[in-house]
């Protein structure tokens, strides 16, 4: 079993709140399993709500990372072509800002989907505690 492996058992509402208590902003993304065992909701339900906090608790924000990296390098290209001419392709000065960019858009990206799936995964413990509450 990996050191970043995390296997979360939630018993209650208690536990869910420490599950936001316990979540650590990271830019190495775990893993790990989060089940539920409330006797409060159905079995649909509680997979259903597993997923979404798993989904959120153990988000790397990769996907995102990988985008802004890809946006910011063609816009980067982009105005380098537009405003500055097609003969600035050859200089390496723009490769170096090239790849400046790339991993600076990696790192925004990659910060901004950290910072999404945390609130998300509040939003998401917020609406799980109401739907017990109203089972119980």
């Amino acid at each position: 079993m990996s050191s970043r492996q995390v296997n979360i058992v939630l018993n209650n509402l208690k536990d869910l709140n420490d599950l936001l208590n316990g979540y650590k902003f990271s830019f190495l993304p775990r893993e790990g399993n989060i089940k539920l065992e409330f006797g409060k909701i159905d079995e649909s339900e509680k997979s259903k709500w597993q997923n979404k906090l798993q989904q959120y608790y153990f988000a790397c924000g990769c996907k995102e990372g990988s985008m802004s990296s890809i946006i910011f390098f063609v816009v980067y290209w982009l105005y380098i072509i537009i405003f500055e001419g097609i003969q600035r392709i050859m200089n390496w000065e723009v490769w170096a800002l090239s790849i400046v960019f790339l991993f600076a858009g990696a790192v925004i990206g990659k910060a901004i989907g950290l910072i999404y799936s945390r609130y998300a995964l509040i939003i998401a413990v917020r609406k799980l505690i109401l739907a017990v509450s109203r089972n119980s």
